[in-house]
């Protein structure tokens, strides 16, 4: 086993551990977080999930775990002087999470006070029914909650801030679920604490986070969606009301033009990679710029189509606002801001949807960083709830 040369150190209370673990790649942070200031960022890391050719659950997960440990390694090496975090936080894009809204309604005969203890009652007994509901995704003694959280309470049909103490016949309650494998848990937890003391790790979902550094950045902003586009998948969550109302994902993300390119081409996927760069920057000519395009314009409908069919099946929970913001590579930015503009849901409440790409450039505004060190986006959205929820405590 690896042992941590932090395991010798006291470890320093403003200091926390950022794992970001995506579909394409595995980020790694040391941030500073003080009452009255912004995160800090001090060090950045990320390293490329090995790219699966044909998706293999068991290959896909040991790619990750190999990324992980590559990304925590170079941190470790890269941190000279900063101590040792006392905090991890650990926060999962798909597919490594499922998150589901969930929505209670509880009648009794006789009048109940609210309390935190009635109301973890209620969430944990719906908790085993959605579990239930999941067991042919996932085993039943491999599925972990990594959160809960509570976005709305009624009491008598009346939206209530702080219902604690009070008495109700009826009680309705709006909350997220987090759930992830068991397994992939304790390995994540493992592969940490061979290179940092981790007491506990907090993990959570990148739709949690972003939803709420959006309402952070954008505070006037009460209805839009948000997509994290990532390697394999692309989650969409609906925000109504300033409420998280609903998150789903469908299974095509970036290396979903990859693929298409390396089948049309009959080539491996550095190959693919390479074209589809030379594409974007509108570098290849004649009858290869022909064919690559038209192998994009496919795949551009077809996610276009999968994309406009997620935002259907929001359309029983409230009419699509307009607004939407998303987070990808930077390198596929403006190719994937195209591609949401052309989307035309027929829920859609404004006549076009206003997209906005969530970059360094926008988040950057509430967090510090040390020089020369990588502003990357998702970090910077995890770090901001970092510190909400420290700051809280």
């Amino acid at each position: 086993m690896v042992f941590s040369f932090f395991t010798k150190q006291k470890q320093d209370e403003s200091l926390t551990l950022l794992v970001d673990i995506g579909s394409a790649s595995v980020g790694a942070a040391l941030v500073k977080i003080e009452e009255g200031k912004p995160p800090h960022i001090l060090l950045t890391v990320r390293e490329d999930i090995s790219f699966q050719e044909t998706l293999s659950s068991a290959r896909f997960l040991s790619g990750m775990l190999h990324a992980l440990e590559r990304s925590l390694k170079n941190l470790q090496k890269l941190n000279k002087g900063h101590g040792a975090p006392a905090h991890t936080f650990c926060t999962f894009s798909s597919p490594w999470f499922v998150l589901k809204s969930r929505k209670l309604h509880i009648t009794r005969t006789d009048p109940f006070q609210v309390t935190e203890k009635t109301l973890d009652a209620f969430i944990n007994e719906d908790i085993e029914h959605l579990k239930d509901e999941l067991k042919e995704t996932l085993p039943l003694v491999d599925i972990e909650i990594i959160e809960k959280k509570i976005i709305e309470i009624r009491l008598n049909g009346y939206e209530i801030k702080n219902p604690y103490g009070q008495t109700t016949h009826q009680m309705e309650i709006l909350a997220t679920v987090g759930l992830s494998s068991k397994r992939v848990i304790e390995s994540v937890e493992n592969i940490i604490s061979r290179f940092f003391h981790a007491p506990s790790v907090h993990f959570g979902s990148f739709p949690v986070a972003a939803f709420s550094a959006v309402r952070d950045i954008f505070p006037n902003e009460k209805n839009f969606l948000f997509l994290d586009i990532t390697g394999e998948t692309t989650d969409v969550s609906l925000v109504v009301d300033d409420l998280l109302v609903g998150v789903t994902s469908f299974s095509r993300g970036k290396n979903f033009f990859l693929r298409e390119i390396s089948a049309g081409e009959n080539t491996l996927h550095a190959e693919a990679a390479t074209l589809f760069g030379m594409f974007l920057r509108d570098e290849l000519e004649g009858k290869k710029r022909d064919t690559i395009g038209n192998i994009v314009a496919r795949s551009k409908d077809e996610w276009a189509a999968r994309f406009e069919k997620t935002l259907t099946s929001f359309a029983g929970t409230s009419v699509i606002p307009p607004r939407v913001f998303f987070t990808t590579d930077s390198d596929v930015a403006g190719f994937f801001t195209g591609l949401i503009n052309t989307a035309r849901p027929e829920s859609l409440m404004g006549d076009s949807l206003e997209v906005a790409y969530l970059d360094q450039l926008i988040v950057s505004k509430f967090v510090t960083f040390e020089s020369e060190i990588v502003r990357d986006p998702f970090i910077v959205v995890e770090a901001l709830l970092a510190g909400k929820i420290m700051m809280q405590k």
